[in-house]
């Protein structure tokens, strides 16, 4: 009888349809390109604002002062409607999220920014505003995670670019892109201001503008984002914004250093030292040279008062040291804004902040508020620049440093942080949020656990 062959039985393979892995790929590609024109058309919402080329005369500027509390629906809607948009994008996507939130700091500070607006002057314009920054965050996180820093970066550089373009069309269209003769502040008749409300906008927008697109115009070698820069520049010099201007070209030295040693964490740790050493030099400036610095910044012509404006804050900080006034409680809250029991000079009447960020946040979420910020927005971002820095994500890396070191410096003069919806604080939360997702997706070291031989037996 003859035997039976032994067989090696072969699984049968997986039928598959053709197509379907190239069906979702383009699926996947066509919801990123959908949020992230979403996120774009947000960023140029925030830009122009619902009242471009906004008439700027006494009467309606006391108006607007009175109404800045956060009761904007239209504006509201639409930003809820851009995070359902958004979330709607999250709930149908089929693709691995691009981040996933684990900047915890931030969520941290942003809950102690709601408890604090229980004990503000007017708890419910507190939670408004403090509900405005949790959107603009969501926002920003949410469209990181469906297209990734990369993405994130370029729609934030196309909608800078296009805000360039539009200013500098809207000079010989319009009066209104230049500070008009009707304006209370003297010094700022004949500046450019493009769409933007207050010159001092525009100048940081365009001084921002100015850095993305060298930077770009060095990753990318094309003509065009020479030529942007080279106009962002100009603007800033025509916006009169001593701030924008003095910060535009140190800080694009700083990138070019920095830049240079995307390869070394030592050299890179000496730079960043270097720009805290900076922002400390200020403050001993500030010590050093008081009676002339507060002789120059309190004029109300030069430099907005800071000073002047400082002190109301100092005032009221030595009378409540612990818990501040309630996140956004302390100026515009009405008749009741504590600031008015402080004010020092006629024009403080239509102050809306601080003209400091760290100052504002301090005298508005207390000390705890203060080491908060510090910690989610100087020193864990040292960390991602200090270590997370390499050849190939320099096109992301450096231009996320320029922006962080600028506005870093501009919050000693200006108020961006957490400001409502406005456009640096906008740019400077995309800013961060790259740079922690890059951070994030860095390649690690690959440590190599080596025994070391046995010593041989010895007899004697």
């Amino acid at each position: 009888m003859a035997s039976t062959p032994w067989h090696r039985d072969i699984p049968a393979p997986v039928l598959t349809r053709p197509g379907v892995a190239a069906i979702k790929k383009t699926e996947s590609a066509r919801l990123i390109l959908v949020a992230q024109i979403f996120y774009f058309t947000f960023l140029m919402l925030v830009f122009i604002g619902q009242q471009p080329f906004a008439s700027r005369t006494q009467d309606e500027l006391v108006a607007m002062a009175q109404e800045n509390n956060g009761s904007d629906l239209f504006k509201q809607a639409l930003f809820i409607g851009f995070a359902m948009l958004l979330t709607g994008v999250q709930l149908i996507r089929r693709y691995p999220p691009r981040y996933r939130f684990t900047l915890w700091p931030l969520a941290i500070m942003l809950a102690w920014f709601f408890i604090t607006c229980s004990w503000g002057v007017d708890p419910f314009v507190s939670f408004k505003r403090a509900m405005q920054q949790l959107i603009v965050i969501y926002i920003t996180f949410s469209a990181l995670s469906l297209i990734g820093p990369e993405r994130l970066l370029q729609a934030l550089r196309y909608a800078l670019i296009l805000s360039l373009i539009i200013c500098w069309v809207s000079l010989p269209l319009t009066s209104a892109a230049v500070h008009p003769p009707t304006e209370s502040d003297k010094a700022l008749i004949g500046a450019w201001r493009g769409f933007f409300f207050h010159k001092n906008i525009a100048g940081a927008v365009m001084a921002l503008t100015f850095m993305v697109a060298a930077n770009a115009w060095v990753d990318t070698k094309k003509w065009y984002y020479a030529l942007f820069s080279v106009m962002a520049f100009v603007f800033v010099i025509g916006t009169k914004s001593k701030t924008s201007l003095a910060l535009s070209f140190a800080i694009l030295g700083v990138c070019a250093v920095y830049r240079a040693l995307s390869d070394s964490t030592q050299k890179r740790a000496v730079l960043l030292i270097m720009v805290a050493l900076g922002m400390v030099g200020v403050l001993w400036l500030y010590v050093a040279f008081q009676p002339v610095v507060e002789r120059i910044f309190a004029d109300p012509t030069s430099f907005t008062g800071r000073v002047s404006i400082w002190e109301v804050d100092l005032a009221y900080l030595k009378d409540h040291p612990f818990l501040g006034a309630g996140f956004g409680g302390f100026w515009q809250v009405g008749d009741r804004s504590p600031s008015l029991d402080y004010l020092n000079q006629a024009f403080q009447t239509l102050t809306a902040h601080s003209h400091n960020g760290y100052l504002e946040i301090l005298v508005t979420t207390g000390p705890l508020g203060l080491i908060m910020l510090l910690l989610t927005f100087l020193a864990l971002p040292a960390i991602w620049f200090l270590t997370g820095a390499t050849p190939q994500n320099r096109p992301i890396m450096v231009p996320c440093f320029a922006i962080w070191v600028f506005v870093l410096y501009q919050n000693l003069l200006e108020t961006s942080f957490f400001d409502k919806d406005r456009q640096v604080w906008v740019i400077f939360l995309a800013a961060i949020a790259a740079a922690h997702a890059t951070y994030k997706a860095r390649p690690l070291p690959q440590w190599r656990r080596r025994f070391l031989a046995r010593p041989e037996a010895t007899y004697g």
